[in-house]
């Protein structure tokens, strides 16, 4: 088994999209995959299919006239004919077709007669836009060409739907694709009238240390949270002493069963960012489905008959299907490497790519208000960069600023929805009064994207009020 954290992630999306196989690989990003998969697909909707649009390789570069393959998909089921277009903007993973039958802007759609359409992000799922993902190939992967295939791809879809000048258009998104649905409305204002940006990072950073520390915040919201958080730091701290302990690597590594065996410091900074992970992920995507929860976490955690350790010991084994792992630094490098398009892959090495260049992202170690250690600084993230694509520069964090206005952006009807249990909201848009051209909707006790899900019996029972308010700005926006 195979574990090891990408520099995020994405955790990711969306949005159809990859946190597919390993809520401990994050992307920025929520896994839609298994979120649409939730929603009720009525047997009439059944004829829904993949098809093709041929899109400009190069959207700012007239003398290049390649093209490839972008597929979408559509779900006329409800539209009139002269109600709105409901537009999901993909992110960074293969697009699902319940990306248009089991969402709960689906249920809207239908309220409002919606045309509801959707693009798969370039270099993602199917979508390839080049022959390999060699890093000289990837030159076309970014944020401003993805919201240009998004206002080419509207175009069309106005003239081959004889789309009524009088439709608004709302487009939808959720962790990267929500921010990218926001951008969508700051650069391209003339095609899309309103949009919904959920749990959307618009202020990129290169050092995320606050992921941690949200973990930290959500954990003590748990029934005995500060045991909980007091007996991951006495765990960890037990494993970074083992660690400068003579013959520590091996004895670390044969108590998590790690194959092959922890060697150098990389090693040691990608295990002790899984052991995070395992936390991270759960937390991220707390109470949206069955399995794990920040309770049960810390309910291990908080076992009295049990030391701090082999509390820290079970968590880990729970996720390890108590099999051995590979956290080795080479493994995580060399799977990066792979430039093979795979419409199955969960676009791992596409969206580090798009870190090192625009967003960053790294959740690190770097801050001491979280219990998991220090030995995963941004240095570690930002070597990565170099050792995947021999970057030696820092992901431009600032010329995404600058392009998109961080988190002060200048334009209206964008409502911003997080949730406070989701480490992500620390970079978004949540404290923008409900009076603002722009607002912003924080619902308590949701994590990530769960405002895009159709409720269920985990949601939080804060959620299904949250919808009806974000359905009443729909309401007021489109009369």
């Amino acid at each position: 088994m195979f574990r090891h954290q990408v520099a995020l992630l994405a955790l990711f999306s969306i949005v159809a999209s990859a946190l597919l196989a390993d809520a401990r690989v994050f992307r920025p990003h929520v896994d839609l995959h298994r979120h649409t998969r939730v929603g009720h697909q009525d047997a009439h909707l059944q004829g829904i299919k993949y098809q093709w649009f041929t899109q400009r390789l190069d959207h700012f570069n007239q003398a290049n006239q390649g093209t490839f393959q972008q597929r979408y998909v559509i779900n006329d089921q409800y539209w009139d004919g002269t109600g709105p277009v409901f537009m999901m903007i993909n992110g960074e993973g293969p697009m699902d077709l319940g990306t248009v039958t089991g969402m709960k802007f689906v249920q809207w759609a239908e309220t409002f007669k919606a045309l509801i359409i959707s693009l798969e992000h370039r270099y993602y799922g199917a979508s390839f836009a080049t022959p390999d993902l060699s890093t000289e190939n990837l030159a076309y992967l970014s944020s401003q060409q993805a919201l240009g295939d998004n206002a080419v791809f509207r175009q069309f879809i106005a003239a081959e739907y004889n789309v009524p000048a009088s439709s608004k258009w709302v487009s939808f998104g959720g962790s990267y694709s929500g921010a990218l649905t926001s951008w969508f409305r700051l650069k391209y204002p003339a095609l899309v009238d309103l949009t919904i940006a959920s749990s959307a990072p618009v202020n990129a950073v290169v050092d995320f240390y606050q992921y941690l520390e949200v973990v930290q915040n959500s954990l003590l919201a748990t029934t005995n949270g500060q045991q909980c958080v007091n007996n991951i730091a006495a765990a960890t701290q037990k494993i970074q002493g083992m660690l400068q302990q003579q013959g520590g690597l091996q004895s670390v590594s044969n108590m998590f069963k790690l194959v092959p065996a922890l060697q150098t410091q990389n090693d040691v900074a990608n295990f002790m960012q899984s052991l995070a992970g395992n936390f991270m992920g759960v937390v991220q995507y707390n109470l949206e489905g069955p399995g794990p929860s920040t309770t049960s976490l810390c309910q291990t955690m908080t076992n009295n008959a049990n030391d701090a350790l082999t509390n820290y010991l079970a968590v880990w084994n729970t996720f390890a299907d108590n099999e051995s792992s590979d956290v080795t630094y080479q493994t995580m490098i060399e799977e990066m490497l792979n430039v093979t398009n795979d419409e199955n892959a969960i676009g791992g090495r596409m969206w580090f790519y798009q870190t090192c260049t625009e967003f960053g992202y790294y959740q690190t170690s770097d801050s001491s208000n979280q219990p998991f250690g220090d030995l995963f600084p941004i240095q570690f993230a930002t070597q990565q960069c170099d050792d995947v694509f021999n970057f030696t520069f820092l992901p431009n964090v600032n010329w995404t600023h600058t392009t998109y206005g961080d988190l002060n952006p200048v334009n209206s009807n964008i409502l911003y929805v997080n949730g406070d249990i989701d480490p992500w909201h620390s970079l978004g848009i949540y404290t923008n009064p409900t009076t603002s051209p722009s607002p912003s909707l924080l619902i308590h006790g949701t994590a990530h994207c769960a405002d895009m899900m159709i409720p269920n019996s985990y949601s939080p029972s804060t959620l299904v009020p949250a919808q009806k308010t974000i359905e009443s700005y729909l309401q007021k926006w489109l009369q």
